[in-house]
């Protein structure tokens, strides 16, 4: 099980981040919950299942071009939860309120994840992620 959730992860960096949406039906289960910031399962605001995951992809990726992430540690995983650390690089485009960095501005970013997984699939995901390092390098003032 270890290997399966391992492998799983990887294909999570190197497909979905990339932009693969096809594969967020492959990765993830129909109730997978999203727990990020004002993102809750049970709120109006809420994002699940496949169709979730892909719309908080496109949320993410929208403001860069280029975008890739790299796994800095891990995936660790424990019982049914994975944990890792990634570094995202990437291309500003533009479209962050309060920005004044240019577009084409190089941006680095990490983050860790943990998600549950259970019959071959996650089935819930914590993200937390280094917003105001990033932010600051857009040069948003806060």
């Amino acid at each position: 099980m270890d290997e399966a959730a391992k492998k799983l992860y990887r294909r999570w960096l190197s497909e979905l981040w990339a932009g693969d949406h096809d594969v967020a039906a492959e990765l993830v289960s129909e109730d997978f919950a999203i727990h990020h910031g004002e993102i809750r399962p049970g709120t109006e605001r809420e994002l699940v299942g496949p169709t979730g995951l892909v719309k908080l992809v496109e949320l993410g990726r929208q403001p860069f071009d280029e975008l890739r992430f790299t796994l800095a540690v891990g995936p660790i995983v424990e019982g049914d939860l994975l944990s890792a650390r990634w570094i995202g690089n990437g291309t500003y485009t533009g479209g962050v309120a309060g920005a004044t960095a240019v577009p084409g501005t190089e941006v680095e970013f990490a983050g860790n994840d943990i998600l549950r997984f259970r019959d071959g699939r996650f089935v819930a995901y914590w993200v937390c992620s280094d917003g105001p390092w990033l932010m600051k390098q857009l040069g948003v003032d806060g």
